[in-house]
């Protein structure tokens, strides 16, 4: 709930599947706009402070001064320094920047009664269209600036002054949402076809290089994994061959479903064994590769993981999984032929020594 409403108020539900990449681009965009505006305000209130010191008249605003330049003067800090790092805390500075402005404005404004600041109206048509934001955030903004106006306001202020600034407060601040909806209605198509664009490029990659089934890479993306290290090989690097034991008799004997059950269960074994699924080939039926960068020590401590994973694995129609393995790494091998052919030998002897102990018919290769 508090993310879909976080969702609403700061990104105008454009981020309808929570999308980080499209959100961080919004979150930037506000941390160089909040950039720009601290440092508007900090050169602003410089100005005034060095007149307060000239013209007696601005004398008694000198801590109005004082303040909202140690605000601004944090803000820039934090917009340029440490949100590249934290953006969300990007809201807060752009919120911090506008309480300064209307808490100087009012501040002049209830020093200096008869200056009736203009300072209060700019946040009601400047911050609405410096952010990028949604109509129901800068309506929220707005409203927090007029309880904080009347709060104060009809206290400290004039009566006449008070209804003046509250009069062109409403006039002024229906003036930013409009403004604020329309300049970023505008931006927010931009990154609705722009999250659209990457959930599409992602889905495309996804029926590309996955494997439907198991959520594996599969060959094509083997292919050219094969390819990438043929042309420089790393070291250490070690290949295992893997194929699934007894596919055939379970899809004989219990059913194509069964079958299913099997590969995809073989698969999170793989998967829980190994680094992830980006090490790991679908490139068959029952046949999987694994390419990790590491030493064959350290493949077969991933082996032993994958022989418990197998023994502790049951699905709905079949009990249990066993899988033939072969590696080879380039400890024994230099090029990759070599190696894939190691590999694929030591794990048809291992499969030909599973067959002949369970005294079941090897299928033919």
């Amino acid at each position: 709930m508090y993310s879909k409403i976080k969702n609403e108020l700061l990104f105008a539900g454009v981020i309808k599947n929570s999308n980080g990449k499209v959100r961080k681009d919004i979150l930037e965009d506000n941390r160089k706009s909040a950039i720009f505006w601290a440092a508007i305000q900090l050169i602003f209130w410089s100005f005034s402070l060095i007149m307060s010191r000239i013209e007696p008249e601005y004398t008694d605003c000198l801590p109005v001064y004082i303040i909202v330049l140690v605000i601004c003067g944090i803000a820039l800090y934090l917009a340029l320094y440490i949100c590249p790092k934290h953006l969300n805390l990007i809201p807060g500075v752009a919120m911090a920047l506008n309480m300064a402005l209307l808490g100087a404005g009012l501040g002049i404004t209830v020093l200096k009664p008869h200056l009736r600041s203009a300072v209060i109206f700019c946040t009601l048509l400047i911050v609405p269209v410096s952010y990028v934001t949604d109509t129901l955030s800068t309506l929220v903004l707005i409203l927090i600036d007029f309880l904080t106006l009347v709060i104060v306001g009809s206290h400290r202020m004039d009566p006449a002054i008070f209804r003046w600034t509250v009069t062109f407060f409403v006039i002024f601040g229906l003036v930013g949402i409009l403004m604020g909806h329309f300049i970023n209605k505008t931006r927010f198509e931009r990154y609705v076809f722009a999250e659209s664009a990457m959930q599409l490029a992602e889905l495309q990659t996804r029926y590309a290089y996955y494997d439907q089934m198991t959520g594996l890479k599969n060959r094509r993306a083997y292919s050219e994994k094969v390819e990438q290290l043929s042309k420089k090989m790393p070291v250490p690097c070690t290949v295992v061959m893997a194929d699934i034991n007894g596919l055939k008799e379970a899809n004989d004997t219990l059913g194509h479903e069964a079958g299913d059950e099997l590969i995809i269960g073989s698969a999170e074994c793989l998967r829980k064994s190994f680094d992830g699924i980006d090490t790991i080939y679908r490139i068959g039926g029952d046949e999987f590769t694994v390419i990790m960068e590491r030493t064959e020590i350290e493949a077969k401590k991933c082996l032993e993981r994958m022989e418990k994973n197998c023994g502790d694995w049951k699905g709905r129609l079949v009990r249990g999984i066993s899988i033939s393995c072969g590696t080879a790494s380039t400890d024994d091998y230099s090029d990759l032929d070599s190696l894939l052919k190691a590999a694929d030998q030591k794990m048809y002897e291992f499969k030909s020594n599973y067959y002949q102990k369970t005294g079941k018919d090897r299928r033919k290769r």
